[in-house]
């Protein structure tokens, strides 16, 4: 949250007791020293229950450390201009309130009146500065809505002026004559010079800087949801909801220890509670929360249904798992950090043209299951490439039994006069728990017909490294999309920090938590504004996680997925 300076002195705060009796100054003095202590919990029983400006605006201070920002509103509005000694620190932390609920034209409103006011130094100085970065935090819609609802033709100005050079010149030249239209009195030699500006076309070029973000005011608090189901503590489930948890803490409580101007907030929702609709999850992030993104859910159907509400709030979410095709259609703000089976296709196709050298490959997938939008997204890339896909069979292997011997014969040349050529390799996505069934037949039936072809395989095919016995002659590639390097020092460092912090060792998932809520902290970091986060993800290429690497290069599906060999 915003940090407020202590403006009570000792001696202002022994005025204030003066007026008490004995046991109300003693009050106030103990309240103080809660609020001090950042207890504002113990601060408000106090507080609450004397009728004093002194109370009110503590107890306004209190709840705006607790971020329960309209309270603090609330209470710091019963002090009027009469108590001129906390009046205008009352009136600087409802503008630091409204900041954080996003309700800028108040903010600026409140800071302007402030700034005209005689203060003391050490008060004025903070107004100064939190009204110049908050004039240019604003992004252009906002600056636009400030613009129109302020009150104050002073602040007007202020939003043009400093949009002169920050936005594209016709939005420049529309809030210039918004303003010349709408303000009466004017400062005329100001406002010749910005015309002048807007005028020349090449001039403006030369000052317009469009790639640059704007700077937060000092203190800016961001708020992340995170929707997660809860498991028993007997489940098998359990460990991975509650480690991706404690890997986003941590990569919180990291960001909060080092970045004293700017602090996160987290808030927790079970994705599968009973008394909580998606609906009423997302809407009460958006209403109490003022949340600025959202990390989870879990499972695909859950995002699908979330991302929703999020593309209506205009929320950015980032799944750390779910990883089916259908959440990202015509969704501009789910983010996918685990690469879609699609994504996993289009990958592999690449890799056997670009890398391998292929040109000629067969296709076999099992229809209805995940890798069916493998096959499907692997074809349609390799035709991309120039490559050509001589069979494609995407087909209900369970009403034969899983007998897929009748697709196979296909790929020897003997036995088929359209092909006389050599099929480079076989892309195999088998998924799921029929899919060991499948790689085993697959790799029988191409010994039978005496075929070297490559396989190019998901996931799945990775258990041949363990499985020596059963090896094939025939080079297997497969695609992985999480990779744990033992060896990485930061691997380590966040191994000795999770087992200190949680008195446990981090399994896969406090790694991917930890990813998640990194790569939306440091695009926070660069964007400053929230309003910005979704464009900045989207600008995300070759991030180095611990567990995954991503990249998002104008899209919302990373593409980071690594291609190994099964070595023999």
């Amino acid at each position: 949250m915003i940090p407020m300076k202590k403006l009570l002195t000792s001696a202002l705060l022994l005025i204030f007791l003066s007026s008490f009796s004995f046991v109300g100054a003693q009050s106030i003095q103990t309240g103080v020293e809660f609020y001090e202590e950042g207890n504002y919990e113990r601060a408000l029983r106090i507080f609450e229950d004397l009728d004093s400006p002194q109370a009110h605006l503590f107890a306004g201070k209190s709840y705006f450390g607790l971020n329960n920002f309209l309270k603090a509103k609330y209470y710091l509005n019963l002090i009027n201009e009469s108590d001129s000694d906390i009046y205008y620190e009352a009136k600087y932390t409802i503008a630091l309130s409204d900041f954080q609920l996003k309700n800028y034209p108040a903010a600026l409103d409140a800071a302007y009146e402030l700034n005209q006011e005689t203060l003391r130094s050490s008060l004025s100085l903070d107004v100064y500065n939190f009204y110049d970065q908050l004039i240019g935090f604003l992004s252009l819609e906002q600056r636009l809505q400030a613009f129109k609802e302020s009150k104050h033709d002073g602040v007007r100005f202020d939003l043009m002026e400093y949009a002169v050079g920050k936005v594209d010149l016709s939005s420049a030249r529309a809030i210039f004559k918004a303003y010349t239209n709408s303000v009466l009195e004017q400062p005329q030699s100001q406002v010749d010079a910005i015309e002048q500006m807007l005028s020349d076309s090449t001039a403006y070029q030369r000052r317009y800087n469009p790639g640059q973000y704007p700077v937060a005011p000092n203190g800016i608090a961001y708020n992340i949801g995170v929707v997660l189901p809860e498991f028993d503590s007997n489940s098998p489930q359990y460990e991975i909801s509650q480690h991706i948890y404690f890997g986003i803490q941590l990569a919180v409580e990291e960001f909060n220890s080092e970045n004293s101007n700017k602090k996160i907030f987290l808030t927790y929702k079970n994705s599968e509670s009973a008394s909580s609709s998606i609906s009423g999850i997302v809407n009460d992030f958006k209403l109490n929360h003022q949340t600025d993104a959202i990390i989870g859910p879990l499972y695909s159907e859950t995002a699908i249904e979330l991302s929703e509400y999020a593309e209506k709030y205009r929320i950015p979410m980032l799944t750390p798992l779910a990883n089916s095709d259908e959440i990202n259609l015509y969704r501009n703000y789910t983010f996918q950090l685990n690469p879609t089976f699609g994504m996993q296709g289009t990958r592999m196709a690449q890799y056997a043209v670009q890398t391998l050298g292929f040109d000629t490959v067969a296709v076999i997938a099992e229809k209805g299951s995940l890798g069916e939008p493998s096959a499907v997204a692997f074809r349609d890339e390799l035709r991309r490439l120039g490559g050509e896909v001589v069979w494609y069979f995407v087909d209900d292997f369970a009403s034969g039994g899983y007998n897929i011997s009748e697709y196979v014969q296909n790929f020897n040349p003997e036995v088929d006069t359209l092909f006389n050529y050599k099929i480079d390799a076989v892309y195999a996505p088998f998924t799921g728990n029929i899919s060991e069934t499948l790689i085993n037949t697959l790799l029988t039936n191409l010994e039978a017909i005496g075929s070297d072809m490559t396989i190019l395989g998901s996931e799945k095919w990775e258990a041949l490294n363990t499985r020596l016995n059963q090896l094939t002659d025939n080079p297997v590639y497969y695609t992985r999309t999480l990779d744990l390097n033992e060896d990485r020092q930061q691997v380590r460092d966040f191994k000795k920090a999770f087992r200190l912090r949680f008195e446990t060792d981090p399994n896969e998932f406090a790694f991917v938590g930890y990813d998640a809520a990194s790569v939306i902290l440091e695009t926070l970091l660069k964007v400053q504004n929230p309003v910005y986060l979704r464009e900045g993800l989207k600008e995300i290429s070759h991030y180095n996680g611990l567990i995954t690497n991503i990249s998002f290069e104008g899209g919302h599906i990373n593409k980071e997925v690594r291609v190994y060999r099964v070595q023999n």
